[in-house]
This record gives structure tokens, C-alpha cells and sequence, in this order.
């Protein structure tokens, strides 16, 4: 018997509170970074399986895939519409899909490239031209870099402005820098707490903030393609001139990334 319903009359009958700790489940996991981060959440808040146990990863996205919440009932692996209400409506459910998606894409890619390119996509010159990942093997070593397009298709040197060629190493450290950075000014946390207490009016400025500066622990938890979709969920642009870097912050992706990290919202009694 799933989370979320109770059998009456031979029917699958909705029970309100357990439906409300599936919809839950699937929220996290739509504006989640990593199942394991969503792990973490339910068990924070308490949110056990049908039978008492704490989420695992396994359990996690067994439920996910249950089409029993999308209103289906499923026999010898053909769906078919059920006399059941549904929980989770169609946009949520393929919401979380794309996630499962996009995570398994990561994570092949992951094996595949060990140090996936987290600027990928992400940076330019100063004079707008893309840089793209690149690397050369010197015996068993392996070099990172990134070169602009500008280089990579020979035009006269003349024509060229700023750094045309980054360690690629060096270049992420220094954006994963420079996100910590902003995290931690008045202007980003002001930011983000207008956008975040819309959802959470729960929390106050100064539980944003705290949560702003838990970066460091979540992203150290992160394999390297859950870093790399976490960059592209912050970073709009990185600029590379002769006077640094500039990293321009997408700041949809800072509340979403700051819902991550705030404190579970209380349970209503």
C-alpha cells in the first residue's frame, strides 16, 4: 500500500495527511540539487514510508515512480487509468521526471569525464567570445583548460583582448570563490530573503543568511556533476578580462539554492 492512501471497499481512498507528505516529497525533489540532499530533508522533517522506515534513495525513488500517485493503476507493466484520486497532477510529476532525467544524465557524465567542466557554457572573453573546456595529457597527467573560440579558430592576435587561455583548475576555483563571496553581502542576502520569504514567510532575514552560509557544507557533499548543475543554477555569465573575473549571479537559482539550505518549515498541527 503506497504513502498516501488507505484501502476502503476494495478502492484506494486518499488519506489528506500522508497525501500531504507525498506532495512534499515531490516538491523537494522538483527544486532538489541531489536525491541524497532530499534524503536528508525528509528525514529532517520526519516524513517516514508507509512502513515507519526513514527514506532511503532507494525507497525515495521508488515512490517517485509510483504512477499510482498520477491517478494510473499498473498491471504487468502497462498503465492504465484508475478508480483512485491522483496526488501529484501532471506538471509536478514531469517536473520531478526531468530532475530523475537530467540527474542520471549528470551522473554518466560524471563517470565518463571525472572532472566535468563547470564553466561549461559560462564563460566569455571580455569581448563576448565563448570559451570552451579543453585539455591535454602530458604521460599519465591530464591538463584542464579553457580557451576562447577566438583562439581555437586562429584569428589574428591583434583582434584579441584579455585572457585567451585559463587553467581550467585555477578559473573554477576562483568562481566557486567568488560565489561564496556574494553569498555572504548585505545586497545578496536582501535579495534572496525578499524572493525566499514569499514561499517561507516562516523565516527571517537572519535565518537566510545562516542558511546562505551553510554553502561551503552542502557543496562539499556534492559529486562533481551535482557541483557542475549547481554552478549553472547560480551563474548567468563569467567574464574574463585583464582585470579578473566577474561572475554574474542568477538570483532565481540563489533562492532556490537558499530554500535548499534553510531550516525545515514547521509542521502545522
Amino acid at each position: 500500500m503506497p504513502l498516501g492512501y488507505y484501502v476502503k471497499d476494495r478502492k484506494l481512498i486518499v488519506d489528506p495527511d500522508e497525501a500531504e507528505a507525498v506532495r512534499t516529497i515531490f516538491a523537494l525533489y522538483a527544486r532538489s540539487i541531489s536525491t541524497a540532499q532530499v534524503v536528508r530533508e525528509l528525514d529532517a522533517r520526519g516524513i517516514l514510508t508507509k512502513t515507519g522506515r526513514p527514506y532511503d534513495k532507494t525507497s525515495l525513488l521508488k515512490t517517485l515512480h509510483n504512477k499510482v500517485y498520477r491517478g494510473l493503476a499498473v498491471h504487468k507493466g502497462t498503465a492504465y487509468p484508475g478508480e483512485h484520486d491522483a496526488i501529484i497532477d501532471e506538471k509536478l510529476w514531469d517536473e520531478v521526471h526531468a530532475v530523475i532525467a537530467n540527474n542520471r544524465y549528470l551522473r554518466k557524465a560524471a563517470a565518463q569525464e571525472p572532472s566535468p567542466a563547470l564553466l561549461r557554457g559560462l564563460i566569455f572573453t571580455e569581448t563576448g567570445v565563448a570559451m570552451t573546456p579543453h585539455h591535454t595529457k602530458k604521460g599519465t597527467r591530464r591538463y584542464r583548460y579553457y580557451v576562447s573560440m577566438d583562439v581555437i579558430k586562429k584569428r589574428p592576435k591583434a583582434e584579441l583582448r584579455g585572457p585567451q587561455r585559463l587553467p581550467g583548475g585555477m578559473v573554477e576555483d576562483a568562481v566557486v570563490g567568488e560565489i561564496r563571496r556574494l553569498l555572504r553581502t548585505p545586497e545578496v542576502t536582501a535579495r534572496v530573503s525578499r524572493t525566499l520569504r514569499k514561499d517561507r514567510p516562516d523565516l527571517g532575514e537572519a535565518d537566510i543568511s545562516a542558511s546562505l552560509t551553510q554553502f561551503d557544507e552542502m557543496w562539499n557533499a556534492l559529486i562533481p556533476a551535482e557541483q557542475a548543475r549547481v554552478v549553472k543554477l547560480l551563474v548567468t555569465r563569467v567574464t574574463a578580462s585583464e582585470a579578473g573575473l566577474a561572475v554574474d549571479l542568477q538570483h532565481e537559482g540563489l533562492g532556490a539554492i537558499a530554500a535548499l539550505m534553510a531550516p525545515a518549515k514547521p509542521e502545522v498541527a
